[in-house]
């Protein structure tokens, strides 16, 4: 084929860019995530946070931030998650809570996803101190429970400033779970934003796209705000001076509904909240395909049943099956899912043909993904083993997920990180390996290998077989974590230093279970996938000393050629039929012909002799 200059592919870049700058405006985040909160009464293993941070370029790892005190005029240093960039200092707090992860000692748990909001209010490159990133990590660190965390947020991006943009965050302690969604001030400091709890029964999702409109203004048990979050969109001419408060939508405002919002977005949430929710959302499929943008979605819904946290991690495997967005091949013809049924794509998520702008459908799994995770946080453990972060790295659609407790004081080697997603989460035992440079060593790309496989040619044949071994895998580490819970619960009653020691054995154990475990599980894979073809045990034993009949010398496998499925030949035979028919006279030869040609063809595609040609 041909190939293009690096000029010509950046000329086209931006020519794109011009033509497409609002559509790729929410899109094109470095973590463009999805979440799912899980209220106490909506489920059987606490409060639940699930987690997918979607970013080609980050590392998937573990960060641990240990337990400190600091002394008086001790500074921090903080650096910007996206684009690792040194922000400044800030002072330090006199003693700093374990972190591990997105969970810390106390319970407490914090996951976000980014939805920009509106461009002028951008709070980057105006010398604030603090982005969304380490916004999370320096709250866990300070925070006990999800109130302390909301008002700490706050008070950090008054006092420092917040150099990000609009982000959603959910926030979990044992006993509640929040939605809290703020907007920078462009080049003012602080941040306005509105946090909403998740009632008892009832869980919520967001995917890139504010989702909080109105709000009830006197309740806050359930509801807190920023005092100007109104005065401030009055006084940028963002919200009519005389209109009421109490009219006010924080998504009208601050992160308008466009058409990115509902088809790349709102589909997620929907995807996500519709069949947990008895399909309580099928009304609203009008907005999320993009049709009606102002018939919004509710901000929370009633789950049907209350959910386990392996109900959750098979939600956040999904990629719109059996919907309208469906994009296997299922529900209509579909090229792009190759003859695998594969609802993956190339990026990026809009392309052009003939001036006409298209899309793929943005799936909550995706191979994008640097990591994801699945807390949940139980009120009747002690605080230090409250929160368990179910942690994998990559696609959650592939990925086997280990258990982590928010007090241990060191990583599984294969999941730690030399560098952290921040300074000072690093830790000097990691792989030397980060996400450009690769090591069997590390989770990462181990568990990017498993993941790669499935997300092409061989997803249809193979994926009951990933879905049976995730099953497998979580069951026993869920049980063997429910034993570690109960040991490490007595434990801490009576020798809390020997409680963690015994929790980070555990986990270290587990991790470095699992990374040679899905080592194994990849060399499988691909050994029986290998050159297209699907290879299977040999069907004669090795012989034994002595052994001459019913055996082979050497391990010879089974192979069965997977080929296409009938509708992709018939792509084939539309599009080329003619070049690649077989001449009706060279299929209806004498039989000796015949079988000549047939032994021909195994011997030109390696393989034992098998079907006649004409078979």
């Amino acid at each position: 084929g041909t190939s293009m200059s690096m000029a010509t592919v950046l000329s086209m870049a931006v020519s794109n860019f011009k033509t497409c700058v609002l559509l790729f405006f929410l899109v094109a985040r470095a973590s463009a995530c999805s979440n799912l909160l899980v209220s106490v009464g909506a489920s059987l293993n606490g409060t639940i946070v699930a987690y997918n941070a979607d970013s080609t370029t980050l590392f998937g790892s573990l960060g641990l931030y240990p337990a400190a005190d600091h002394a008086p005029g001790t500074m921090r240093e903080v650096w910007d998650w996206d684009s690792s960039r040194y922000l400044g200092k800030i002072p330090e707090a006199s003693h700093t809570y374990n972190v591990v992860g997105n969970i810390n000692e106390h319970g407490l748990i914090i996951a976000e996803t980014t939805f920009g909001g509106l461009p002028e209010l951008d709070g980057h490159d105006h010398g604030h101190l603090i982005d969304y990133g380490s916004l999370i990590w320096i709250t866990l660190q300070r925070a006990k429970t999800a109130r302390e965390a909301i008002k700490l947020i706050d008070s950090l991006c008054t006092q420092f400033g917040y150099a990000s943009d609009g982000e959603s965050f959910a926030i979990a302690d044992t006993t509640e779970v929040w939605l809290m969604e703020i907007m920078s001030k462009g080049n003012e400091t602080g941040i306005v934003w509105v946090a909403s709890r998740v009632p008892e029964g009832y869980i919520t999702a967001t995917a890139n796209q504010a989702r909080t409109t109105t709000w009830n203004h006197s309740d806050p048990d359930n509801v807190m705000f920023a005092k100007d979050v109104v005065t401030f969109a009055q006084s940028r001419g963002l919200y009519p001076a005389a209109a009421k408060p109490e009219d006010f939508s924080f998504s009208d405002v601050y992160d308008p509904i466009v058409w990115t919002s509902t088809r790349f977005s709102a589909t997620r949430v929907w995807s996500l909240l519709n069949p947990l929710s008895n399909n309580s959302l099928d009304g609203y499929l009008d907005f999320v395909m993009g049709k009606n943008l102002t018939h919004r979605m509710p901000l929370m819904v009633k789950a049907a049943t209350r959910l386990t946290v392996e109900d959750v991690m098979r939600a956040m495997r999904t990629h719109n099956e059996k919907t309208w967005f469906d994009n296997t091949g299922a529900v209509r013809p579909d090229v792009g899912a190759e003859s695998g049924a594969t609802p993956y794509r190339t990026r990026p998520l809009v392309w052009t043909y003939n001036n006409t702008q298209y899309v793929n459908e943005r799936t909550v799994a995706t191979q994008q993904s640097a990591w994801a995770f699945v807390a949940h946080s139980r009120s009747w453990l002690p605080a230090p083993i409250a929160a368990l972060l179910w942690f994998a790295p990559d696609d959650s659609g592939s990925a086997a997920r280990i258990p982590v407790y928010g007090c241990i004081n060191r990583l599984p080697p294969a999941f730690a990180d030399k560098y952290g997603q921040v300074p000072g989460a690093g830790v000097p035992y990691g792989p030397d390996a980060d996400a450009y440079h690769m090591s069997l060593d590390s989770a990462f790309w181990i568990w990017n290998l498993v993941g790669n496989i499935f997300q092409h040619h061989h997803n249809a044949e193979l994926l009951p077989l990933l879905h049976e071994t995730l099953d497998r895998y979580q069951s026993d580490l869920s049980a063997s974590t429910a034993e570690a819970d109960e040991y490490i619960a007595k434990l801490w009653s009576t020798d809390p230093e020997q409680a963690v020691l015994y929790a980070t054995n555990f986990v270290v154990t587990a991790g470095q279970y699992m990374a040679q475990e899905w080592l194994q599980f990849w060399m499988f894979l691909f050994s029986r996938t290998r050159d297209g073809g699907i290879l299977s045990a040999p069907a004669l034993p090795v012989c034994s000393e002595g052994q001459t009949t019913a055996c082979t010398a050497r391990p010879i496998p089974s192979l069965a050629e997977a080929g296409y499925t009938q509708d992709w030949y018939g792509r084939i035979v539309a599009e080329n039929g003619e070049h690649y028919r077989v001449p009706a006279q060279a299929a209806s030869t004498d039989a000796r012909t015949q079988a000549h040609m047939a032994r021909k063809l195994e011997v030109m595609s390696g393989k034992q002799r098998g079907k006649s040609f004409g078979a």
